[in-house]
């Protein structure tokens, strides 16, 4: 099955692979397999040049998680790059990746409870700060 809104990935338009993304994510939610031709090409907006975009990726690997985290399990680097990404909302949103996972696949995110926990120490934004220990708290780590 194509998505024919998936030709926006290529666009040259920042918002409309903001919006293709952010769709991708809330189909492959409701049904992975109608995504999954798509799936892979996505990591290429965890490094997109607008930070727009890379929100988007994560919004749609949060939602794409939620009822299929298995996909994630030899993936979680790409994530753990964005937590340090330079923009503030990317980073904000980042650890909520890791929550989603924490709460259905702990094991995958044990590697990176120490980077989480130190984050929630140090990083300048607070709302950073409280999403981290909230992704750690999801894996039932304290």
């Amino acid at each position: 099955m194509k998505i024919a809104i998936a030709s926006f990935c290529d666009s040259p338009v920042p918002l409309l692979r903001e919006r293709t993304v952010n769709v991708i994510g809330r189909i492959g939610r409701g049904d992975y397999h109608v995504i999954e031709p798509y799936w892979k090409s996505l990591f290429r907006f965890a490094s997109d040049e607008d930070a727009k975009v890379r929100l988007s990726f994560i919004w749609a690997s949060d939602n794409i998680a939620t009822n299929t985290p298995d996909v994630y399990e030899n993936d979680m680097a790409v994530f753990s790059e964005l937590l340090h990404d330079a923009d503030d909302k990317v980073r904000m949103e980042a650890p909520e990746f890791f929550r989603v996972l924490g709460k259905r696949r702990p094991e995958f995110v044990r590697h990176y409870l120490e980077q989480l926990r130190i984050i929630s120490e140090t990083d300048r934004n607070p709302v950073v700060r409280v999403h981290c220990l909230g992704a750690i708290k999801a894996t039932g780590s304290k």
